[in-house]
């Protein structure tokens, strides 16, 4: 790759070697070439001769040493060899990141300073080994150092993973098929499974298959291989193991011994059991490997975070500060009251997309020798809105023509751009600035940030007023911390600022000037909050109706309350003071938990585990984007090859027969009704899908045989099969709407493809079904309104109500369940079908789940951290009865608010990510326990899904539908 080392002078040993050669032809062509008859006939010939005896001796001696110290020399090199090894690992670390985000681009003249600064500034050692460990681990450090500062947070954990990941390639502890097998798993599992275990679902049953048949590095046999049969001898142990909160740092029944025996592999051994048996920890168990290996260490646990003084030392007059922004935090303050620690004055500062037409000659005065009393540092914000005035910026740091004072300084804020100028990423110190994750930091950043001394005392009533503001900002923190819950919180990423939050203080201050609140000024309050100023930015409807919720319980008269009102009991209470002081309110906050608990936003138990089986996912997803995409995994087999075998003797013999002679086979269903519409026009779909797929197969072997253009279409189906991944092309048409259905892995895609297929030629050879599966259908809405059509049909009196007037009922069916899509008998026994009503309205529907609570007995009840899980419950996710749905006449009590009563209209999506585009329909549901209205149901992000399977998607996927 590039070599770091330099060669061992041997100019010594050479120019003497090459001068007695000189001298020997010398003597040979002056006297004994030339002598005329016996070499030994005068004096002066045996003195030659003598003289070129002791030459000849003192040249094979002088020789024979030249060889020991380039051998010796030799060795020495040998022991810097690790430290090359050391520095490609690192590079290449570097590089990878890029392919995340094109801001994390870096040079490799950034890199070899580092590395030059490392070889000076490394300790010392007494031997070369100790020597050269000491610059390895001095550069990593370094290196890492460099790097995570100018991460974004969520990019952080990923970095040193992949980071020791490559540090152990490079190593050769690990060998590329064992990264392969860690980012993949049971991922390319497809067989039918003789061994599994009945309470784990189907994902990790798959995952164990794949890892009891690996052979980590070169051992040879795999050393799992028995992990079936131990799970099943040790069963309460291990279910024990698995559903503890923190099983990482546990102890691994049956191979805790056995894994601490394996010196090289047994933190990656492990890191890779926990990542198939319980994938919501894989960050942690990744932080556990970082701190067991050498490379790393306990520096990953105590990264400092590098202060400006830090990076002031690490910039120059030609090397910028690039500060990448993200939400809600500006560094501007911060670069000014450096500035003024500095003793420098306040530095000039320029708004991109509003003075970009004098950026020039600000920064050339700023640079200018001649003008000592200017401005030396500027800071120039928001350059993603003036990306066409970088290339002159960059033009007057790089010292062309130009002379820079000494003094000068430019520090810049943009926000991620793909079009940023990549030789300005590489000449400047790139830096992030994201805020702390927490309920207990952002409260903090915002009482320091937004509220002053001066905002509190603007008010007649201080102590009132304070109440409102600090609850002001207590919301507007709950609805920025909830949004990590993905779309368990929101089902979007809403950016809410510190703007937002400004805004609704100065509204309220405005509306109450004595700080005392009449019950019709919170009404106002709640709405302009709630619906105006957040619910302004808000697309979806259910996220609108959450802050809506939070608004029901934060404004309202009790918060004015002079006694320590309690926000959210027991821990987060408005506290009691006099006189009002910011830094009391902050002493207040230090108080509160570090990490807080889902409760505190009205989640259950498991949304952390939904989270953090989210952010795991994103880092498996985002190590799999910048692996090689180019070679195969270990079977010796290029990339094409693997492809190739896997669609001729896997994927093309599980594709279903289709639908031929479609015409003919609707032909024979009676009559032309609502719902014989509806199946001819899925039927239809599925063909559509069904031959596009077969052509799409076909292309790409043709493809890869050379029968027709590689293009890149089918190199990036061609990627994205090789990874186990579904091609977008075969979920998404070119305008990006969605045209098939969404999937995590090309393994359940195709499982669904046959799924899909079963129900719907079981449908065409019956009159109907006495169950249908609604996510199974391409248009689960038009199934609802051809159901909705043949019941008013039913129903029909004359003169009676219009199909507007007919509205949908739902009935949970507690008798009736459904274990397993793939074994489920459409024509379930007529016992079961007998639930319908004597006048046989409506239809049965099957394969729905519930999140963020339970349903039994008709009702909602708030679901724990199960740990049975032979109950079959995934523990996010849990199955959901047979439903009958039907459609009848509107009553009088239609109209009635569900905010009113225990009712609560839980919302039906296709998909894990939620969204409008993926909304079905609602179901009106009870509550089972008292003092729980529709607000707490939705709080907790109560919703029945159509399929589990995007649960296991990471959320770098956009499952969204844009047509």
């Amino acid at each position: 790759f590039f070599l770091m080392i330099r060669r061992p002078p041997r100019s010594t040993l050479d120019s003497s070697s090459a001068a007695s050669d000189v001298y020997k032809r010398q003597v040979h062509g002056d006297t004994i070439s030339s002598a005329q008859g016996s070499l030994i006939d005068t004096e002066q010939r045996v003195d030659e001769l003598n003289k070129q005896k002791k030459r000849a001796t003192e040249t094979l001696t002088k020789l024979k040493e030249s060889e020991e110290k380039r051998r010796d020399l030799i060795k020495k090199r040998d022991f810097y060899k690790g430290v090359a090894r050391r520095g490609t690992a690192l590079y290449l670390s570097l590089q990878d990141m890029c392919q995340l985000n094109w801001m994390y681009n870096t040079s490799l003249q950034q890199f070899l300073h580092i590395f030059d600064a490392s070889l000076g500034s490394a300790k010392k050692g007494s031997t070369i080994k100790e020597r050269s460990d000491n610059i390895s681990t001095y550069l990593t450090e370094q290196v890492f150092k460099y790097m995570y500062r100018a991460l974004f947070t969520k990019d952080k954990a990923i970095y040193a993973l992949s980071l020791t990941l490559r540090i152990k390639l490079v190593e050769e502890v690990i060998k590329p098929h064992d990264l392969n097998f860690f980012l993949k798993a049971g991922l390319l599992i497809e067989e039918k499974q003789t061994k599994t275990i009945a309470w784990l679902d189907e994902s990790t049953n798959n995952n164990l298959k794949a890892l009891s048949k690996h052979k980590f590095g070169a051992e040879p046999s795999p050393f799992f291989k028995d992990l079936f049969d131990k799970i099943q001898t040790n069963e309460e142990e291990w279910m024990s193991w698995i559903n503890e909160l923190a099983l990482e740092s546990k102890t691994i029944p049956d191979y805790h011994d056995k894994l601490a025996g394996e010196k090289e592999l047994g933190a990656f051994m492990t890191l890779c059991l926990i990542r198939c048996i319980r994938e919501d920890r894989t960050i942690m168990a990744g932080h556990n490997f970082i701190l067991a290996t050498s490379a790393l260490g306990d520096k990953y646990d105590s990264t400092p975070v590098d202060s400006l003084e830090d990076i002031y030392k690490d910039s120059s007059t030609r090397t910028p500060v690039l500060y990448l922004l993200s939400s809600i935090c500006d560094p501007t303050s911060s670069i000014e009251d450096f500035c003024w620690k500095k003793h420098k004055k306040v530095p000039i500062k320029v708004a991109l997309g509003e003075g970009q037409e004098r950026i020039k000659a600000i920064v050339e005065s700023a640079m200018a020798p001649a003008n000592v009393n200017n401005v030396t540092w500027v800071i120039l914000q928001n350059c993603h809105y003036g990306l066409e005035s970088m290339n002159g910026i960059l033009e007057l740091i790089s010292g062309k023509g130009y002379t820079i004072r000494e003094e000068f300084r430019l520090f810049m804020t943009t926000e991620a751009s793909n079009k940023f100028p990549l030789a300005l990423l590489h000449s400047s110190v790139k830096v992030t600035n994201d805020p702390p994750k927490g309920l207990k930091a952002g409260m903090l950043r915002t009482l320091t940030q937004v509220v002053s001394q001066d905002r509190l005392e603007k008010v007649d009533m201080v102590d009132k007023w304070k109440n409102v503001v600090f609850t002001m900002c207590f919301m507007h923190n709950i609805l920025l911390e909830r949004r990590k819950y993905g779309p368990l919180g929101f089902s979007n990423q809403y950016e809410f600022t510190n703007t937002d939050l400004d805004s609704c203080l100065l509204y309220l201050e405005k509306l109450s000037p004595s700080g005392s609140f009449e019950d019709n000024a919170w009404k106002i309050a709640q709405y302009m909050v709630c619906q105006i100023q957040y619910g302004g930015k808000v697309t979806d409807d259910k996220d609108r109706e959450i802050i809506e919720c939070y608004g029901n319980d934060f404004f309202k008269a009790e918060v004015l309350k002079g006694e320590n009102y309690e926000l959210i009991k027991p821990k987060y209470i408005i506290p009691k003071m006099d006189p009002v002081e910011v830094a009391k309110l902050k002493d207040e906050v230090r108080t509160w938990p570090a990490i807080e608990d889902p409760s505190i936003f009205g989640l259950s138990s498991l949304a952390d585990k939904a989270y953090r089986l989210r952010e795991s996912k994103d880092l498996l997803s985002s190590l799999m984007e910048i692996q090689p995409k180019s070679v195969g995994a270990s079977t010796g087999k290029t990339r094409n090859e693997e492809v190739k075998e896997k669609l001729e003797k896997d994927l093309r013999p599980k594709m279903p027969p289709g639908f031929k002679d479609t015409d003919k086979k609707m032909d024979g269903k009676k009559g032309s009704s609502a719902i014989s519409m509806f199946l001819n026009q899925e039927v239809r779909k599925f063909q559509i899908v069904h031959n596009t797929i077969a052509k799409s197969i076909q292309e790409i072997i043709s493809a890869i045989d050379g029968s027709i253009i590689m293009t890149q279409e089918i190199e990036d189906q061609i990627i994205a099969l090789h990874a186990g991944k579904v091609p977008s092309a075969w979920m998404y048409d070119l305008l990006g709407c969605e045209w098939t259905w969404i999937s995590s892995s090309i393994a359940s895609w195709f499982k669904e493809l046959g799924q899909r297929y079963n129900q719907l030629s079981t449908w065409l050879k019956n009159d109907k079904l006495n169950s249908y599966w609604i996510g199974g259908f391409f248009n689960p809405q038009g199934f609802l309104f051809a159901i909705k059509q043949e019941d008013y049909k039913r129903k029909k009196e004359k003169d009676g109500p219009t199909l507007e007037s007919y509205e949908m009922k739902s009935e949970i069916q507690g008798s009736l369940e459904w274990k397993d899509l793939d074994k489920f008998d459409y024509k379930i026994s007529q016992k079961k079908s007998a639930v319908k009503d004597k006048d046989d309205l409506g239809v049965l529907i099957h394969g729905l789940y519930i999140e963020g609570a339970v349903c039994n007995s008709a009702k909602l009840e708030d679901c724990k951290d199960n740990k049975d899980k032979k109950e079959g419950k995934t523990g996010i996710l849990t199955q959901l009865n047979i439903v009958k749905i039907y459609f009848e006449k509107k009553g009088d009590d239609s109209q009635k608010s569900p905010t009113a009563s225990k009712e609560f209209y839980c919302p039906i999506y296709r998909y894990y990510s939620r969204g409008e585009r993926n909304l079905i329909t609602s179901f009106r549901m009870e509550s089972a326990g008292p003092n729980k209205d529709a607000d707490y149901w939705k709080k907790k992000g109560v919703a029945i899904l159509c399929s589990k399977e995007s649960l296991y998607q990471s959320s770098s996927h956009n499952i969204t539908t844009t047509c």
